[in-house]
Protein backbone atom coordinates (compact mmCIF):
# COMPACT_ATOMS: atom_id res chain seq x y z
CA UNK A 1 0.00 0.00 0.00
CA UNK A 2 1.82 3.13 -1.00
CA UNK A 3 1.38 5.55 2.25
CA UNK A 4 2.73 5.71 5.34
CA UNK A 5 0.93 4.25 8.27
CA UNK A 6 2.72 6.90 10.49
CA UNK A 7 0.22 9.43 10.73
CA UNK A 8 -2.56 7.11 10.78
CA UNK A 9 -0.82 5.43 13.73
CA UNK A 10 -0.85 8.49 15.87
CA UNK A 11 -4.34 9.48 15.25
CA UNK A 12 -5.33 5.79 15.92
CA UNK A 13 -3.13 6.41 19.82
CA UNK A 14 -5.32 9.43 20.28
CA UNK A 15 -8.67 8.16 18.87
CA UNK A 16 -8.02 4.85 21.14
CA UNK A 17 -6.93 7.11 24.44
CA UNK A 18 -3.23 5.43 24.02
CA UNK A 19 -2.04 8.79 24.44
CA UNK A 20 -3.37 9.93 27.92
CA UNK A 21 -4.62 6.09 29.24
CA UNK A 22 -2.25 4.11 31.45
CA UNK A 23 0.03 1.87 29.89
CA UNK A 24 -1.96 -1.17 30.26
CA UNK A 25 -4.70 0.10 28.16
CA UNK A 26 -3.08 0.94 24.99
CA UNK A 27 -4.37 -0.90 22.65
CA UNK A 28 -2.55 -0.19 19.43
CA UNK A 29 1.18 1.07 19.59
CA UNK A 30 3.77 1.38 16.49
CA UNK A 31 6.53 3.67 15.40
CA UNK A 32 5.87 3.25 11.92
CA UNK A 33 3.73 1.18 10.35
CA UNK A 34 0.92 -0.52 11.24
CA UNK A 35 -0.41 -4.32 12.05
CA UNK A 36 -3.90 -5.40 12.92
CA UNK A 37 -5.64 -8.65 13.20
CA UNK A 38 -8.85 -9.90 10.92
CA UNK A 39 -10.69 -12.69 10.43
CA UNK A 40 -10.43 -14.77 7.49
CA UNK A 41 -14.31 -15.31 5.56
CA UNK A 42 -13.96 -18.84 3.61
CA UNK A 43 -13.56 -21.94 6.08
CA UNK A 44 -9.98 -23.68 4.97
CA UNK A 45 -10.02 -27.57 4.53
CA UNK A 46 -7.63 -29.07 7.02
CA UNK A 47 -7.22 -32.66 6.15
CA UNK A 48 -9.88 -35.00 4.89
CA UNK A 49 -13.48 -33.36 6.45
CA UNK A 50 -12.04 -31.38 8.43
CA UNK A 51 -12.34 -27.53 8.30
CA UNK A 52 -11.05 -24.59 10.09
CA UNK A 53 -13.96 -21.58 10.15
CA UNK A 54 -12.85 -18.71 11.09
CA UNK A 55 -8.70 -18.47 11.16
CA UNK A 56 -7.20 -15.10 12.64
CA UNK A 57 -5.17 -13.21 10.10
CA UNK A 58 -2.25 -11.56 10.60
CA UNK A 59 -1.69 -8.12 8.37
CA UNK A 60 1.01 -5.32 8.40
CA UNK A 61 1.87 -2.75 5.92
CA UNK A 62 5.23 -1.25 7.10
CA UNK A 63 5.66 0.62 3.46
CA UNK A 64 7.69 4.04 3.88
CA UNK A 65 9.56 2.60 6.93
CA UNK A 66 12.95 2.61 7.19
CA UNK A 67 13.02 -0.69 8.76
CA UNK A 68 11.04 -3.41 8.08
CA UNK A 69 10.13 -6.26 10.96
CA UNK A 70 11.73 -9.13 10.12
CA UNK A 71 8.24 -11.39 12.12
CA UNK A 72 4.76 -11.26 12.50
CA UNK A 73 3.44 -13.38 15.99
CA UNK A 74 -0.12 -14.22 16.97
CA UNK A 75 -0.89 -13.93 20.84
CA UNK A 76 -3.84 -14.47 23.48
CA UNK A 77 -2.51 -11.42 25.31
CA UNK A 78 -0.75 -8.35 24.97
CA UNK A 79 2.19 -9.34 23.73
CA UNK A 80 5.50 -8.87 25.66
CA UNK A 81 8.06 -11.55 24.53
CA UNK A 82 7.85 -13.66 21.84
CA UNK A 83 7.85 -16.59 24.21
CA UNK A 84 4.56 -16.13 24.63
CA UNK A 85 3.27 -16.41 21.26
CA UNK A 86 0.94 -18.97 19.38
CA UNK A 87 2.19 -18.63 16.09
CA UNK A 88 5.16 -16.77 14.27
CA UNK A 89 5.92 -15.99 10.45
CA UNK A 90 8.47 -14.18 8.85
CA UNK A 91 7.82 -11.20 6.99
CA UNK A 92 9.97 -10.70 3.74
CA UNK A 93 7.97 -7.72 1.83
CA UNK A 94 6.82 -4.21 2.96
CA UNK A 95 2.73 -5.35 3.57
CA UNK A 96 0.71 -8.24 3.33
CA UNK A 97 -1.00 -11.35 5.48
CA UNK A 98 -0.55 -14.28 7.43
CA UNK A 99 -3.56 -16.92 7.54
CA UNK A 100 -2.75 -18.57 10.85
CA UNK A 101 -4.25 -21.81 12.17
CA UNK A 102 -6.34 -20.46 14.60
CA UNK A 103 -9.78 -19.84 14.92
CA UNK A 104 -11.49 -16.77 16.26
CA UNK A 105 -13.85 -19.35 18.09
CA UNK A 106 -17.57 -17.66 19.24
CA UNK A 107 -16.23 -15.94 22.41
CA UNK A 108 -18.44 -13.45 24.24
CA UNK A 109 -17.94 -10.15 23.45
CA UNK A 110 -15.49 -8.30 25.98
CA UNK A 111 -16.53 -5.67 28.38
CA UNK A 112 -20.20 -6.39 29.54
CA UNK A 113 -21.22 -6.05 25.66
CA UNK A 114 -22.28 -9.69 24.98
CA UNK A 115 -25.28 -9.44 26.85
CA UNK A 116 -26.40 -5.88 27.04
CA UNK A 117 -25.30 -2.97 27.50
CA UNK A 118 -21.35 -2.58 28.53
CA UNK A 119 -18.44 -0.26 29.49
CA UNK A 120 -17.28 2.17 27.23
CA UNK A 121 -14.39 2.65 25.11
CA UNK A 122 -12.60 0.33 22.57
CA UNK A 123 -11.98 -3.11 24.16
CA UNK A 124 -9.94 -6.41 23.06
CA UNK A 125 -11.21 -9.71 22.05
CA UNK A 126 -8.52 -12.28 22.92
CA UNK A 127 -6.53 -12.23 19.59
CA UNK A 128 -3.49 -9.98 19.58
CA UNK A 129 -0.95 -9.53 16.87
CA UNK A 130 2.67 -7.98 17.41
CA UNK A 131 5.74 -7.60 15.07
CA UNK A 132 8.89 -6.74 15.29
CA UNK A 133 12.85 -8.05 15.48
CA UNK A 134 14.54 -9.50 18.69
CA UNK A 135 12.03 -7.24 20.59
CA UNK A 136 8.61 -6.52 19.76
CA UNK A 137 8.12 -2.86 17.57
CA UNK A 138 4.40 -2.48 17.03
CA UNK A 139 1.09 -4.24 18.15
CA UNK A 140 -2.74 -4.30 17.78
CA UNK A 141 -5.81 -6.48 19.00
CA UNK A 142 -9.14 -7.04 17.04
CA UNK A 143 -11.38 -4.58 18.99
CA UNK A 144 -14.79 -3.78 19.61
CA UNK A 145 -15.69 -0.24 19.42
CA UNK A 146 -19.05 0.10 21.05
CA UNK A 147 -18.91 4.09 21.84
CA UNK A 148 -16.02 5.20 19.87
CA UNK A 149 -18.44 8.14 18.28
CA UNK A 150 -18.96 9.09 22.07
CA UNK A 151 -15.16 8.43 22.49
CA UNK A 152 -14.09 11.23 20.20
CA UNK A 153 -17.07 13.53 20.71
CA UNK A 154 -14.69 16.40 21.43
CA UNK A 155 -12.99 15.65 17.57
CA UNK A 156 -15.41 14.46 15.53
CA UNK A 157 -19.08 16.24 17.06
CA UNK A 158 -19.12 19.65 14.73
CA UNK A 159 -18.52 16.92 11.27
CA UNK A 160 -21.74 17.03 9.32
CA UNK A 161 -22.71 13.36 8.43
CA UNK A 162 -21.76 13.56 4.83
CA UNK A 163 -18.02 14.31 6.78
CA UNK A 164 -17.96 11.30 8.74
CA UNK A 165 -16.08 8.01 7.69
CA UNK A 166 -18.14 4.86 8.51
CA UNK A 167 -18.14 1.90 8.93
CA UNK A 168 -21.43 -0.78 7.14
CA UNK A 169 -22.61 -3.71 6.48
CA UNK A 170 -24.21 -4.68 3.28
CA UNK A 171 -27.11 -7.14 3.34
CA UNK A 172 -26.66 -6.35 7.39
CA UNK A 173 -29.46 -8.99 8.29
CA UNK A 174 -27.76 -11.85 6.45
CA UNK A 175 -26.10 -13.05 9.13
CA UNK A 176 -27.73 -16.37 10.12
CA UNK A 177 -31.09 -18.18 8.98
CA UNK A 178 -34.23 -17.71 11.29
CA UNK A 179 -37.00 -19.40 9.19
CA UNK A 180 -39.46 -22.41 9.91
CA UNK A 181 -37.20 -24.52 7.62
CA UNK A 182 -34.18 -23.70 8.76
CA UNK A 183 -31.09 -22.49 10.98
CA UNK A 184 -28.19 -22.37 9.11
CA UNK A 185 -25.03 -20.39 10.08
CA UNK A 186 -22.92 -20.75 7.11
CA UNK A 187 -23.92 -20.75 3.46
CA UNK A 188 -22.66 -19.60 -0.59
CA UNK A 189 -24.64 -17.45 -1.45
CA UNK A 190 -27.74 -15.90 0.65
CA UNK A 191 -25.17 -14.92 4.03
CA UNK A 192 -23.04 -12.13 4.17
CA UNK A 193 -22.27 -11.56 7.32
CA UNK A 194 -21.09 -13.64 10.63
CA UNK A 195 -22.45 -11.32 13.87
CA UNK A 196 -25.65 -10.19 14.44
CA UNK A 197 -26.66 -6.62 14.14
CA UNK A 198 -26.19 -6.22 18.10
CA UNK A 199 -22.89 -7.55 17.46
CA UNK A 200 -22.52 -5.37 14.43
CA UNK A 201 -23.02 -2.39 16.55
CA UNK A 202 -20.68 -3.90 19.41
CA UNK A 203 -17.44 -3.91 16.81
CA UNK A 204 -18.24 -0.23 15.45
CA UNK A 205 -20.87 -0.84 12.36
CA UNK A 206 -22.64 2.56 12.57
CA UNK A 207 -24.85 1.86 8.77
CA UNK A 208 -26.71 -0.92 8.14
CA UNK A 209 -27.96 -1.67 4.53
CA UNK A 210 -31.58 -3.56 5.09
CA UNK A 211 -33.22 -5.53 2.51
CA UNK A 212 -36.94 -5.77 3.11
CA UNK A 213 -39.77 -8.17 2.54
CA UNK A 214 -43.15 -8.85 3.50
CA UNK A 215 -45.11 -12.30 3.89
CA UNK A 216 -48.60 -11.79 4.19
CA UNK A 217 -49.16 -14.89 5.24
CA UNK A 218 -48.40 -14.74 8.59
CA UNK A 219 -51.27 -13.77 10.95
CA UNK A 220 -49.39 -11.16 12.78
CA UNK A 221 -48.64 -7.90 11.40
CA UNK A 222 -44.98 -8.11 13.18
CA UNK A 223 -44.19 -11.51 11.76
CA UNK A 224 -44.83 -10.21 8.39
CA UNK A 225 -41.76 -7.88 8.10
CA UNK A 226 -38.64 -10.03 7.10
CA UNK A 227 -35.09 -8.83 6.44
CA UNK A 228 -33.92 -11.12 2.54
CA UNK A 229 -31.29 -11.44 0.70
CA UNK A 230 -32.77 -11.16 -2.62
CA UNK A 231 -35.96 -13.60 -2.62
CA UNK A 232 -34.62 -15.82 0.29
CA UNK A 233 -36.11 -15.08 3.95
CA UNK A 234 -33.19 -14.91 6.35
CA UNK A 235 -34.44 -12.91 9.72
CA UNK A 236 -37.62 -11.19 10.97
CA UNK A 237 -37.34 -7.84 10.86
CA UNK A 238 -38.81 -7.00 14.11
CA UNK A 239 -36.23 -8.37 17.47
CA UNK A 240 -33.15 -6.90 14.90
CA UNK A 241 -35.58 -3.17 15.28
CA UNK A 242 -35.39 -4.34 19.30
CA UNK A 243 -31.90 -4.88 19.13
CA UNK A 244 -31.08 -1.03 17.55
CA UNK A 245 -33.14 0.76 19.97
CA UNK A 246 -31.46 -1.20 22.90
CA UNK A 247 -27.94 -0.12 22.24
CA UNK A 248 -29.46 3.42 20.82
CA UNK A 249 -31.19 3.46 24.94
CA UNK A 250 -27.39 2.73 26.36
CA UNK A 251 -24.90 5.17 24.22
CA UNK A 252 -25.00 7.81 22.54
CA UNK A 253 -23.85 7.15 19.02
CA UNK A 254 -25.59 7.75 16.02
CA UNK A 255 -26.95 5.29 13.74
CA UNK A 256 -27.89 5.16 9.65
CA UNK A 257 -30.70 2.55 9.09
CA UNK A 258 -31.13 2.11 5.55
CA UNK A 259 -34.15 0.69 3.72
CA UNK A 260 -32.55 -0.15 0.38
CA UNK A 261 -34.45 -2.39 -1.20
CA UNK A 262 -37.58 -4.18 -0.88
CA UNK A 263 -37.27 -7.39 -2.86
CA UNK A 264 -40.93 -9.32 -2.25
CA UNK A 265 -44.25 -8.26 -1.05
CA UNK A 266 -44.27 -3.89 -1.42
CA UNK A 267 -45.10 -3.54 -5.09
CA UNK A 268 -47.77 -4.38 -7.38
CA UNK A 269 -46.95 -6.05 -10.90
CA UNK A 270 -47.34 -2.98 -12.41
CA UNK A 271 -44.01 -1.61 -10.06
CA UNK A 272 -46.74 0.37 -8.10
CA UNK A 273 -46.12 0.62 -4.39
CA UNK A 274 -48.50 -1.11 -1.95
CA UNK A 275 -48.80 1.74 0.58
CA UNK A 276 -50.60 0.04 3.12
CA UNK A 277 -47.73 -2.68 3.28
CA UNK A 278 -45.07 0.18 3.59
CA UNK A 279 -47.17 1.89 5.85
CA UNK A 280 -47.17 -1.05 8.15
CA UNK A 281 -43.48 -0.56 7.99
CA UNK A 282 -43.24 2.85 8.60
CA UNK A 283 -45.70 2.08 11.57
CA UNK A 284 -43.21 -0.83 13.01
CA UNK A 285 -40.05 1.52 12.73
CA UNK A 286 -41.77 4.77 14.48
CA UNK A 287 -43.33 2.31 17.06
CA UNK A 288 -39.61 0.30 17.66
CA UNK A 289 -37.49 3.49 17.20
CA UNK A 290 -39.59 6.61 17.37
CA UNK A 291 -38.17 7.92 20.80
CA UNK A 292 -34.74 8.27 18.64
CA UNK A 293 -35.62 8.88 15.08
CA UNK A 294 -34.02 11.79 13.43
CA UNK A 295 -36.88 13.43 11.69
CA UNK A 296 -35.50 14.99 7.48
CA UNK A 297 -38.17 17.36 8.55
CA UNK A 298 -36.09 18.60 11.24
CA UNK A 299 -32.43 17.98 10.40
CA UNK A 300 -32.15 18.33 6.48
CA UNK A 301 -29.90 20.70 5.30
CA UNK A 302 -30.95 20.57 1.07
CA UNK A 303 -30.09 18.87 -1.98
CA UNK A 304 -26.05 19.27 -1.95
CA UNK A 305 -25.20 20.12 1.13
CA UNK A 306 -23.72 17.25 3.35
CA UNK A 307 -25.89 17.19 6.05
CA UNK A 308 -26.14 17.89 10.05
CA UNK A 309 -23.73 18.05 12.73
CA UNK A 310 -23.16 15.23 14.90
CA UNK A 311 -23.56 17.25 17.81
CA UNK A 312 -27.18 18.78 16.63
CA UNK A 313 -28.27 15.29 16.41
CA UNK A 314 -26.78 14.85 19.95
CA UNK A 315 -28.27 18.07 21.13
CA UNK A 316 -31.82 16.79 20.59
CA UNK A 317 -31.20 12.85 21.32
CA UNK A 318 -32.55 11.97 17.76
CA UNK A 319 -29.58 9.97 16.58
CA UNK A 320 -31.32 7.48 14.20
CA UNK A 321 -31.67 8.40 10.72
CA UNK A 322 -33.60 6.21 8.28
CA UNK A 323 -33.33 6.49 4.93
CA UNK A 324 -35.70 5.19 2.54
CA UNK A 325 -35.22 3.67 -1.02
CA UNK A 326 -38.90 4.86 -2.48
CA UNK A 327 -39.04 8.72 -3.67
CA UNK A 328 -43.13 7.99 -3.55
CA UNK A 329 -43.06 6.75 -0.12
CA UNK A 330 -40.67 9.79 0.96
CA UNK A 331 -42.49 12.74 -0.31
CA UNK A 332 -45.73 11.00 1.40
CA UNK A 333 -43.59 10.87 4.74
CA UNK A 334 -41.54 14.06 4.64
CA UNK A 335 -39.59 12.45 7.77
CA UNK A 336 -38.02 9.74 6.05
CA UNK A 337 -34.14 10.34 4.60
CA UNK A 338 -34.14 10.25 1.13
CA UNK A 339 -32.52 7.62 -0.93
CA UNK A 340 -29.14 6.93 -0.12
CA UNK A 341 -26.81 6.81 -3.08
CA UNK A 342 -25.16 3.05 -3.18
CA UNK A 343 -21.95 3.59 -5.21
CA UNK A 344 -22.52 -0.13 -6.63
CA UNK A 345 -20.37 -1.93 -9.75
CA UNK A 346 -22.38 -4.94 -10.15
CA UNK A 347 -19.20 -6.63 -10.60
CA UNK A 348 -17.86 -10.50 -10.01
CA UNK A 349 -14.46 -9.25 -10.70
CA UNK A 350 -12.59 -7.26 -8.34
CA UNK A 351 -10.39 -5.47 -10.39
CA UNK A 352 -13.61 -4.05 -12.42
CA UNK A 353 -14.95 -3.44 -8.64
CA UNK A 354 -11.82 -1.12 -7.58
CA UNK A 355 -11.79 0.53 -10.79
CA UNK A 356 -15.30 1.89 -10.73
CA UNK A 357 -15.36 2.69 -7.03
CA UNK A 358 -12.10 4.60 -7.22
CA UNK A 359 -13.67 7.11 -9.63
CA UNK A 360 -17.30 6.98 -8.14
CA UNK A 361 -15.42 7.93 -4.48
CA UNK A 362 -13.44 10.28 -5.63
CA UNK A 363 -16.46 11.90 -7.42
CA UNK A 364 -18.86 11.87 -4.61
CA UNK A 365 -21.43 13.23 -3.68
CA UNK A 366 -22.57 14.91 -6.37
CA UNK A 367 -23.57 18.49 -5.94
CA UNK A 368 -26.98 18.19 -6.21
CA UNK A 369 -27.73 14.60 -4.17
CA UNK A 370 -31.05 14.93 -2.09
CA UNK A 371 -29.28 12.76 0.50
CA UNK A 372 -25.99 14.08 2.44
CA UNK A 373 -24.38 10.13 2.37
CA UNK A 374 -23.47 7.79 0.10
CA UNK A 375 -22.44 4.21 0.58
CA UNK A 376 -19.21 2.81 -1.36
CA UNK A 377 -20.77 -0.95 -2.07
CA UNK A 378 -17.48 -2.88 -1.63
CA UNK A 379 -17.98 -6.17 -2.47
CA UNK A 380 -18.71 -7.88 -5.58
CA UNK A 381 -21.79 -9.61 -7.26
CA UNK A 382 -21.94 -13.16 -7.98
CA UNK A 383 -23.70 -13.43 -11.37
CA UNK A 384 -26.97 -16.21 -11.82
CA UNK A 385 -24.66 -18.45 -13.87
CA UNK A 386 -21.91 -18.23 -10.31
CA UNK A 387 -24.23 -19.25 -8.14
CA UNK A 388 -26.66 -22.03 -10.84
CA UNK A 389 -23.36 -23.44 -10.75
CA UNK A 390 -21.70 -23.39 -7.08
CA UNK A 391 -18.86 -21.19 -8.86
CA UNK A 392 -17.24 -19.37 -5.73
CA UNK A 393 -18.72 -18.32 -2.65
CA UNK A 394 -19.81 -14.75 -0.85
CA UNK A 395 -16.93 -15.57 1.55
CA UNK A 396 -14.51 -16.27 -1.09
CA UNK A 397 -15.86 -13.08 -3.05
CA UNK A 398 -15.24 -10.76 0.59
CA UNK A 399 -11.99 -12.44 0.95
CA UNK A 400 -10.50 -11.51 -2.68
CA UNK A 401 -11.35 -8.09 -1.67
CA UNK A 402 -11.11 -6.66 2.11
CA UNK A 403 -7.71 -6.41 1.86
CA UNK A 404 -8.06 -4.15 -0.82
CA UNK A 405 -10.82 -2.35 0.58
CA UNK A 406 -8.89 -1.43 3.97
CA UNK A 407 -6.19 -0.74 1.94
CA UNK A 408 -8.03 2.03 -0.66
CA UNK A 409 -9.92 3.54 2.46
CA UNK A 410 -6.67 4.63 3.79
CA UNK A 411 -5.09 5.96 0.54
CA UNK A 412 -7.31 6.48 -2.38
CA UNK A 413 -10.89 6.74 -0.93
CA UNK A 414 -8.99 8.26 2.00
CA UNK A 415 -10.71 11.89 1.51
CA UNK A 416 -14.01 11.35 -0.25
CA UNK A 417 -15.15 7.92 1.17
CA UNK A 418 -18.41 8.88 3.33
CA UNK A 419 -19.95 4.94 4.27
CA UNK A 420 -18.14 1.83 3.29
CA UNK A 421 -19.94 -1.39 3.01
CA UNK A 422 -18.78 -4.55 3.20
CA UNK A 423 -19.18 -7.96 3.69
CA UNK A 424 -18.15 -10.28 6.42
CA UNK A 425 -17.12 -6.97 8.00
CA UNK A 426 -14.02 -9.08 10.03
CA UNK A 427 -12.51 -9.50 7.22
CA UNK A 428 -11.05 -5.76 6.68
CA UNK A 429 -10.10 -3.39 9.11
CA UNK A 430 -12.69 -0.81 7.49
CA UNK A 431 -13.90 0.01 11.22
CA UNK A 432 -10.65 1.29 12.94
CA UNK A 433 -9.59 3.06 9.80
CA UNK A 434 -12.59 4.81 9.35
CA UNK A 435 -12.17 5.92 12.93
CA UNK A 436 -8.79 7.34 12.29
CA UNK A 437 -10.08 8.96 9.28
CA UNK A 438 -13.15 10.98 10.79
CA UNK A 439 -10.80 12.09 13.91
CA UNK A 440 -8.49 13.20 11.15
CA UNK A 441 -11.20 15.10 9.48
CA UNK A 442 -12.57 16.59 12.82
CA UNK A 443 -8.82 17.92 13.65
CA UNK A 444 -8.68 19.93 9.85
CA UNK A 445 -11.55 22.00 11.12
Amino acid sequence: MAVSWVALVALAATALGASIAPEKQVLEKSSCGRVWVTVHSPEIRVSGSARLVDAVELNWDFNGCSNIPRQIGLFDARPTSWDNAMSIFSINEEDGHAVTSISLGEGALPAGWDVGPGHKGPHCLWPWVAAGDDQIQSFNCLKIQPTWMEDNAAKINHLRIGELAIAGTHNAGAWRFNTELSSVARDSFVLCQDRSIWAQLVHGIRYFDFRIAYYDFYDNEDDRYWLNHNLIRVRPLVPLLKEIRTFLDHTREVVFLDAHHFPMGFYNQDGSPIRSVHAGLIRLVQRELGPHLALASDFSTGAGTRGPTLQSLLNSDKRLLFSYVDNAIVSENTWLWPILPHLWANTNNPTELFQYLDQAVTVSPQPNARSPLHSAMAQTTPTVLDILFLRGSLRENADAVNRNVTARLATRWRQHANIVSTDFFLGNDVIDVSIIISVERGSRL
